[in-house]
């Protein structure tokens, strides 16, 4: 279940870089869900984006944007990746 998750994830990210240009930035939306789905699943990522997150302010200011608009089953394991907070 969880790679099919992940490969979801993988879909979304890829969709939402395409769609980001768009006259309606849907990317906008699909970006960080799909880093949602892949953070949910896979410590490893969960890592990988913590660590982006410390070392890449302006991305981290970004990610804290949209799980401020985002809805709570998005914004929670986006929140567990936060630069501020221990990777756990």
């Amino acid at each position: 279940m969880s790679l099919i998750v992940t490969i979801a994830g993988v879909i979304c990210i890829l969709a939402g870089l395409v769609l980001a240009w768009s006259p309606v930035p849907l990317g906008i939306v699909l970006i960080p869900a799909g880093a949602a789905m892949i953070v949910t699943t896979s410590g490893r990522a969960r890592s990988w984006l913590h660590r982006r997150r410390v070392n890449n302010p302006k991305l981290d200011r970004g990610l804290r944007t949209m799980e401020d608009k985002a809805p709570e089953s998005i914004a929670r394991p986006l929140r567990k990746t936060a630069a501020h907070t221990r990777n756990r």
